[in-house]
Protein backbone atom coordinates (compact mmCIF):
# COMPACT_ATOMS: atom_id res chain seq x y z
CA UNK A 1 0.00 0.00 0.00
CA UNK A 2 2.39 2.64 0.57
CA UNK A 3 4.20 2.06 -2.54
CA UNK A 4 0.75 2.99 -4.39
CA UNK A 5 0.58 5.35 -1.84
CA UNK A 6 3.43 7.13 -3.12
CA UNK A 7 2.52 6.61 -6.73
CA UNK A 8 -0.91 8.03 -5.92
CA UNK A 9 1.04 11.53 -5.05
CA UNK A 10 2.53 11.75 -8.75
CA UNK A 11 -0.86 11.14 -9.92
CA UNK A 12 -0.27 8.20 -11.41
CA UNK A 13 -3.08 5.73 -12.01
CA UNK A 14 -3.17 2.61 -9.95
CA UNK A 15 -3.28 0.69 -12.81
CA UNK A 16 -0.44 1.95 -14.84
CA UNK A 17 1.92 0.74 -11.71
CA UNK A 18 3.22 -3.20 -11.63
CA UNK A 19 4.39 -4.27 -8.26
CA UNK A 20 6.03 -7.67 -8.25
CA UNK A 21 4.67 -9.63 -5.57
CA UNK A 22 8.28 -10.72 -5.01
CA UNK A 23 11.37 -9.19 -3.65
CA UNK A 24 14.14 -8.89 -6.11
CA UNK A 25 17.94 -9.12 -5.55
CA UNK A 26 18.35 -5.13 -6.62
CA UNK A 27 15.20 -3.07 -6.40
CA UNK A 28 14.07 -0.18 -8.98
CA UNK A 29 11.46 0.99 -11.50
CA UNK A 30 11.20 0.24 -14.78
CA UNK A 31 9.42 2.24 -17.88
CA UNK A 32 7.87 -0.40 -19.66
CA UNK A 33 7.39 0.41 -23.67
CA UNK A 34 3.28 0.14 -22.78
CA UNK A 35 4.02 3.02 -20.73
CA UNK A 36 3.63 1.97 -17.39
CA UNK A 37 5.85 1.33 -14.43
CA UNK A 38 7.33 -1.74 -12.80
CA UNK A 39 8.30 -1.17 -9.25
CA UNK A 40 10.65 -4.07 -7.89
CA UNK A 41 11.32 -4.25 -4.02
CA UNK A 42 14.60 -4.73 -3.38
CA UNK A 43 15.05 -7.58 -0.29
CA UNK A 44 18.11 -6.64 1.12
CA UNK A 45 17.43 -2.99 2.33
CA UNK A 46 15.33 -2.17 4.65
CA UNK A 47 11.78 -0.57 3.46
CA UNK A 48 11.68 2.64 4.88
CA UNK A 49 15.11 3.40 3.49
CA UNK A 50 14.22 1.98 -0.40
CA UNK A 51 10.57 3.89 -0.22
CA UNK A 52 12.45 7.52 -0.02
CA UNK A 53 14.75 6.26 -2.86
CA UNK A 54 11.62 5.61 -4.86
CA UNK A 55 10.25 8.83 -3.96
CA UNK A 56 13.37 10.55 -5.20
CA UNK A 57 14.07 8.07 -8.40
CA UNK A 58 10.31 9.11 -9.57
CA UNK A 59 11.15 12.50 -9.37
CA UNK A 60 13.74 12.64 -11.54
CA UNK A 61 11.84 10.31 -13.96
CA UNK A 62 9.88 11.67 -17.03
CA UNK A 63 6.54 9.45 -15.75
CA UNK A 64 3.75 8.45 -17.83
CA UNK A 65 1.05 11.02 -18.44
CA UNK A 66 -1.47 8.05 -17.48
CA UNK A 67 -3.06 10.03 -14.51
CA UNK A 68 -6.31 8.84 -12.39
Amino acid sequence: MKILELTDSFNLHREAVLVPLALGDVGGVTLLPDGRLRIVVPKNKPFEDWLMELRTQLAGMQLPSTQH
